[in-house]
């Protein structure tokens, strides 16, 4: 942990960048090394705050207090909106609506919606 802030929001650090999320859960002290699983709780629109995009390498950052991420895609299920995503080492459920038939790629998205959960691994 980097920064707490008001004692709900946290900063942390991970190899493929630097983010910051809603803790859930007993505080870590400032500058302990945590695992923690990230929870992107949000519905995106396709075109509006998710797209494709030319980058093919995971990445996390804060831009414009946006949590933003780059995640190559694994599958879409249409029935259910859930384009599921390779970001770094973890797999990440999304709940995406309108994507293109055939997604395939790298995707690129933005959201205020970051839940962060201790993991006590």
């Amino acid at each position: 942990m980097k920064n707490i802030q008001n004692e709900i929001k946290v900063k942390f650090e991970t190899p493929i960048g630097i983010g910051t999320g809603t803790w859930n859960g007993e505080l870590p002290a400032l500058g302990d090394c945590t695992d923690i699983e990230i929870d992107i709780d949000d519905n995106f629109e396709w075109g509006k705050n998710i797209t494709t995009t030319n980058s093919n390498t995971s990445m996390i950052a804060i831009e414009n207090n946006l949590f933003r991420f780059v995640a190559r895609v694994i599958s879409y299920e249409e029935d259910d909106g859930c384009l599921t995503v390779k970001l770094g080492d973890s797999v990440v459920f999304l709940n995406v609506d309108n994507v293109p038939s055939g997604i395939q790629g790298w995707v690129e998205g933005k959201t205020k919606a970051v839940r962060l959960y201790p993991t006590n691994l």
